[in-house]
């Protein structure tokens, strides 16, 4: 006999939660079980005649990670990293030892489920080209009390730099 909940009864809501960071004025996140740590102070070895979107190579704690620009992954003009770059590193479910740079970090944000709208973002949105921006998110968009959060997928990055070329 299938039950009906009552309406004193409450249908447990999923959540999830996502590390955010700020790319060119724009707010994005990725999921935060993707994420395995993120790095302030990074010195990097440059890859000679790797594509652009490669920014070279960190040493953290003897292990070697690829550094890729998220900007230009996404269409967004380069910049110099300054004090609030940070890059974030992905842990290996996202693909192998590698991780972006990103303009400055958020707050880790817990989103209901039902507040995802899983579709591509505004078709306006600058600087994305439309002929990527599915590669790289994960057709989720949440309205925040005060922004919008472009929901990305961590493990289309490194298949996104062969992708554009």
């Amino acid at each position: 006999m299938n039950r009906i909940p009552s309406e004193t009864q409450k249908i447990p809501k999923t959540k999830r939660q996502f590390c955010t960071f700020q790319l060119a004025g724009h707010s994005f996140g990725v999921d935060i079980l993707d994420v395995k740590e993120i790095i302030d102070e990074v010195t990097l070895t440059r890859i000679h005649h790797a594509p652009p979107e490669m920014m070279g190579f960190v040493n953290i704690r003897g292990h070697v990670h690829l550094v890729l620009d998220l900007r230009l992954l996404l269409n967004f003009k380069s910049k110099s990293t300054d004090e609030s770059s940070r890059v974030i590193l992905f842990h290996p479910n996202a693909g192998e030892s590698f991780g972006v740079m990103v303009d400055q970090i958020g707050h880790m944000v817990e989103v209901e489920e039902n507040l995802i709208e899983y579709r591509v973002a505004d078709e306006n949105l600058s600087g994305i080209s439309r002929d990527y921006r599915k590669a790289y998110l994960e057709k989720g968009v949440c309205k925040l009390k005060n922004k919008l959060l472009i929901i990305l997928n961590a493990s289309t990055f490194l298949h996104a730099v062969d992708v554009k070329r």
